[in-house]
C-alpha cells in the first residue's frame, strides 16, 4: 500500500468497466472533476491508470456505523443478545474520554480510506453518561480528515429521550455543537406511547435545526414503530431527508402488514439502511428458524425504496468482528438477503455506492461528467467477482488525486 500525494491536473483511467456502460470506457478527470467518459479516449492525462478491464466505481459510502463504540471488545466481552450488548455498552460509556473515543474512531477511518470509503455517517451516543464527549471527538476527526473523507455525525439518544431527564435538551445542545443530524431509538423507551413521543421529539429538534433525521427503528422483532415514523415523514414532507435503520421487525410481520409498511416507505420517499453483519445477533433468542437480522430487502428494492447497507459496529459487544470492507459486508448481505442473481449483484454494488450516497445526501457523486472524481479502481472485472473475491480497491482516488495504492495478491486465474 502506498498513500500518494501527487496531484494530477488531468487524470485518465483507461479500460474501465462501470455499472452504467456496456464494454470498456476511459474516464478523464480535470481539477478533481470527471470531465469525460467514453470508449477509446484519444486525449492523454498527466497521470494515467490502466484498469485492465476491471470495475471502476465511485468511492464507497458507509451510511451507518457507531465509531464511538469501536473496538470495545478488546477490553470487554461480546454479548449473546441485543439486551446484553446494550447493557455492556452502557456500562462502558462511563469510562469514555474524548481521547479514547477519538483514537478508536481514527483506527476505523484509516481503514475506511484504505478500503475506498470516503464518506461516513456515524451515530454518536448523546446521553447523561457521555454528554458531548464523543461528539467533540468526532468534530475533531471531521476537521482532521477534511478533504480526504466526509464525516457526518448523528446525535443518537441511545438511552432514550423521554425516560432520561434532560435528554431532549442535550440533543439540542449537540445540534448547536456540531452534530449534523438528529437520530432516534424509540424502542429504548419504557412504553409504546413514550416511543412515539420519542419520535415526535426527534422530529421537533430536526425541524428546529433544519437537519435530516436518521432513526433506528424496530431493531427488536416485536416492535412496530416504523409505521408511526413513516407517517410522520409523510405528514412533515421530509421525504429523502429521512432514514430508517434496521427495520428488522418488518421481516417478522405477516405479508399483508409488511406490504402496507413497504408501501408507506415508498410513498414517504425515505431511505432504509439494513445492517447485516451486526444484526444477526437480533435473532439469537428466536426458536428455529432464527431471524437473520435483515429486513425485507428484496421487497423494498422491488417497490423502489432507496435501500443501502451499513457496517453498524466494529469489534464491540454487538459484533465480534466488523471492518470497513464494503464488499465483504455486501457479500454477507447477498447471502442473508438471498440476492443471488447477476442483477442482484449489480444492485448490491449500487447499494454501497449510489444508494448510500443518496442516504447521505451527497451532491456531485458518481462517474458522470461534472461529478467529483472520487473513484475506486477494483481488481475484479464484474460485480460477481468483486463480491466473491472481496478484494480491496487497487486505487482509491479522491478529487482526482491518487490517495491510496493497494498491492493486490489475489490470483486472477481463480
Amino acid at each position: 500500500m502506498v498513500v500518494g500525494d501527487a496531484t494530477a491536473v488531468k487524470l485518465v483511467i483507461r479500460h474501465a468497466r462501470t455499472l452504467e456502460h456496456e464494454g470498456q470506457v476511459d474516464i478523464a478527470a480535470d481539477d478533481g472533476i470527471v470531465s469525460g467518459v467514453k470508449a477509446d479516449m484519444s486525449e492523454t492525462g498527466e497521470y494515467e491508470i490502466d484498469a485492465g478491464g476491471n470495475l471502476v466505481l465511485p468511492t464507497f459510502v458507509e451510511p451507518h456505523v457507531h465509531l464511538d463504540k469501536a473496538f470495545l471488545a478488546e477490553s470487554m466481552p461480546e454479548a449473546g443478545s441485543m439486551a446484553e450488548a446494550r447493557r455492556l455498552v452502557k456500562d462502558a460509556k462511563s469510562n469514555f474520554t474524548g481521547e479514547d473515543v477519538a483514537a478508536r474512531a481514527q483506527r476505523c477511518l484509516e481503514s475506511a480510506l484504505l478500503n475506498g470509503v470516503t464518506a461516513v455517517r456515524t451515530h454518536v451516543d448523546i446521553d447523561g453518561v457521555t454528554g458531548l464527549k464523543s461528539l467533540r471527538a468526532m468534530s475533531g476527526l471531521k476537521a482532521k480528515y477534511k478533504g480526504l473523507l466526509e464525516l457526518q455525525v448523528v446525535a443518537f439518544p441511545q438511552e432514550g429521550i423521554v425516560k432520561e431527564n434532560g435528554a431532549g435538551e442535550l440533543l439540542e445542545k449537540a445540534m448547536e455543537n456540531g452534530a449534523d443530524l438528529v437520530g432516534g431509538l424509540p424502542e429504548a423507551e419504557l412504553t409504546e406511547e413514550d416511543g412515539r413521543a420519542h419520535v415526535d421529539r426527534a422530529f421537533e429538534i430536526a425541524s428546529k435545526y433544519h437537519t435530516d433525521i436518521d432513526v433506528h427503528c424496530d431493531v427488536q422483532p416485536h416492535t412496530k414503530f416504523v409505521e408511526y415514523y413513516a407517517s410522520g415523514v409523510i405528514r412533515r414532507g421530509y421525504g429523502r431527508r429521512a432514514t430508517a435503520d434496521h427495520l428488522i421487525a418488518l421481516a417478522y410481520y405477516d405479508d399483508d402488514h409488511a406490504s402496507k409498511i413497504v408501501g408507506m416507505l415508498r410513498s414517504a420517499g425515505m431511505n432504509v439502511v439494513t445492517n447485516p453483519c451486526t444484526m444477526m445477533v437480533s435473532g439469537s433468542s428466536d426458536r428455529p428458524p432464527k431471524g437473520r437480522g435483515i429486513t425485507r430487502v428484496k421487497e423494498l428494492l422491488g417497490a423502489g425504496v432507496n435501500v443501502s447497507f451499513g457496517l453498524d459496529n466494529v469489534m464491540d459487544p454487538y459484533n465480534p468482528f466488523g471492518d470497513f470492507e464494503p464488499l465483504r459486508n455486501g457479500w454477507l448481505l447477498s447471502y442473508g438477503g438471498q440476492l443471488n442473481r447477476a442483477e442482484d449483484q449489480r444492485t448490491v454494488l449500487r447499494m454501497a455506492t449510489y444508494n448510500a450516497a443518496r442516504v447521505l445526501g451527497l451532491d456531485g457523486y458518481g462517474l458522470a461528467p461534472g461529478c467529483r472524481a472520487d473513484i475506486n479502481v477494483l481488481d475484479a472485472p464484474s460485480p460477481r467477482e468483486s463480491l466473491r473475491r472481496r478484494t480491496i480497491p487497487r486505487y482509491v482516488i479522491k478529487a482526482g488525486r491518487v490517495l491510496v495504492e493497494n498491492s493486490v495478491t489475489v490470483k486472477k486465474n481463480f
